[in-house]
């Protein structure tokens, strides 16, 4: 198992923006149930190059693949809300995290999107959100390249 720098554990360092925190609050309005939806997303710190993580569902968003934008399913039924997805961007850039500017770079996994999916395809409005967001972190921590 690869140290993140400090205690942390994980190849990754699983980070949410803010549109993420406030979609996470629209379906999900009592503090337990975010915090279980914390815990699936937190599980993809141990992602490998294959995406091989033994109880997590996820899958590259067909239409993105290129752009490494990938959802993770949650099975569980959460504040009444079942089919959640978490959706995902995965640079190959290394970034220094927040939490220590001075610090070694390292890989983040950038937690763009929750919500309820009711139908298999997603609309052009769900992919070109997550295309804005997507370059809303690549301008704020990555100086507008990747």
């Amino acid at each position: 198992m690869t140290m993140l720098p400090g205690s942390m554990t994980g190849s990754y360092y699983v980070r949410a923006i803010r549109p993420a925190f406030q979609d996470a609050r629209h379906w999900l309005p009592a503090m337990r149930d975010r915090a279980v939806l914390r815990r699936h997303a937190l599980k993809l710190r141990f992602w490998g190059p294959v995406g091989m993580v033994e109880d997590l569902d996820w899958d590259w968003i067909q239409a993105r693949r290129d752009e490494r934008i990938g959802e993770v399913r949650i099975g569980d039924v959460l504040g009444g809300c079942d089919n959640l997805r978490v959706i995902t961007w995965h640079p190959k850039r290394l970034t220094r995290p927040s939490w220590n500017p001075t610090g070694a770079p390292v890989l983040h996994i950038w937690i763009l999107a929750v919500f309820q999916k009711k139908r298999d395809e997603f609309t052009k409005g769900n992919l070109k959100t997550f295309d804005l967001r997507r370059q809303t972190v690549i301008d704020r921590f990555y100086d507008g390249i990747v």
